[in-house]
């Protein structure tokens, strides 16, 4: 079996570098992504897609991919990596979340999701970028047999990795979701870090989550797919960027890609609370004022605990309680949002909150 993508072709026993188009430019020539595949001398299979930096301002994704695609690697690599360092070249040239000819749109909600937004939408004209990421999604779906999307999550975050709903169309299919997500729950086991469930499902397609990278490779491609939140935006936290290469070496030893026991993860915070969790955005502020956090990524909340104190400009605290929000949920804090002047309903805190929802759902009707 030989796997291309765009110009890169893979070699046994070879890392090889090619591009694949994606766009063209007004200026004159085009944007491409960046493709690495580090094959096995013995096999192809299985193959494990590795994909980066779709938002420009998160970095560590690049990092992992860097550190962990190495000639030692290749040595012992059983099947093939295939690697995406950037899926938004513009946005990592500019450092924001958007490329600029996206016009503020979330790159992360532009792959195929449940249904086709032209089958259902007659009148939906595709962004360049949306058709781009269609095209490399025939690849991911021709060739994956899992898929790790990298991301960074708010200014500060302790590293751990979302697990999306699976959704089914019929009692047949629904047997097909189950042991898909039993997949799911495997990957993460073996990667060893704090794992989150994504918003409830219906929150979920509310957001297009669907039509995110791990979102559409897991239902619509039917492929194992999980995302890992590596640390905050703008920097590299190389503590846990080698943590997570240690995570992939894992799952890679999972899947038979690599031979031996699992590695040890460093000294990272990793929190197992003893019951499921979820993501929320909470608590938001009720009025405009500067912000001092209270709490930091990993610690463990009751509700009622204080995570941050309102003050105006001046540093005279702001409402009642002296100018503190607490928390409703019982949970930990899973990253800080970025800024210290918000406007009213602006979330400060990301947090992990009990989950009693279920992770295989009835599609919804699109």
């Amino acid at each position: 079996m030989t796997i291309q993508v765009g110009s890169a072709r893979g070699k046994p026993g070879q890392i090889v570098y090619g591009t694949f188009e994606a766009l063209p430019l007004p200026t004159g020539g085009s944007e491409f992504f960046p493709v690495i595949i580090a094959q096995g001398r013995e096999a192809a299979e299985p193959v494990l897609w590795l994909t980066a930096n779709i938002h420009g301002g998160e970095y560590d994704g690049i990092a992992v991919i860097h550190h962990l695609i190495t000639l030692e690697l290749l040595a012992h690599l059983r099947g093939t990596l295939v690697a995406i360092p950037t899926l938004s070249p513009a946005g990592l040239r500019t450092g924001e979340r958007s490329p600029y000819y996206l016009g503020g749109k979330d790159p992360n909600r532009l792959f195929p999701g449940l249904s086709s937004p032209d089958a259902d939408y007659p009148n939906h004209f595709a962004p360049a970028l949306e058709q781009a990421y269609s095209r490399l999604f025939e690849r991911i779906s021709a060739t994956a047999n899992y898929l790790i999307d990298l991301h960074d999550f708010g200014i500060r975050s302790i590293p751990f990795a979302f697990r999306d709903p699976v959704f089914y169309t019929s009692a047949g299919d629904k047997l097909v979701a189950e042991k898909l997500q039993q997949k799911v729950g495997e990957m993460l086991d073996a990667l060893g870090l704090t794992v989150v469930n994504e918003f409830a499902s219906a929150r979920y397609m509310e957001l297009d989550l669907h039509r995110s990278v791990s979102g559409a490779a897991l239902n619509r491609a039917r492929i194992p797919a999980i995302t890992i939140e590596i640390g905050g935006q703008k920097a590299v936290n190389t503590n846990y960027v080698q943590a997570v290469v240690i995570g992939v070496r894992n799952i890679m030893r999972w899947a038979g890609m690599l031979l031996g026991p699992p590695e040890l993860l460093p000294d990272i915070p990793i929190i197992k609370p003893g019951y499921p969790v979820r993501r929320t955005i909470h608590p938001r502020v009720p009025q405009a004022c500067i912000v001092h956090h209270l709490v930091q990524p990993g610690d463990l909340l009751a509700p009622g605990d204080p995570v941050a104190r309102m003050v105006d400009i001046y540093g005279r605290a702001i409402g009642p309680d002296s100018g503190l929000l607490r928390t409703k949920f019982e949970g930990f804090v899973l990253g800080l949002f970025p800024g210290m002047a918000f406007y009213p309903n602006d979330a400060i805190d990301g947090l992990a909150i009990r989950d009693q929802n279920e992770l295989v759902v009835q599609a919804p009707q699109l």
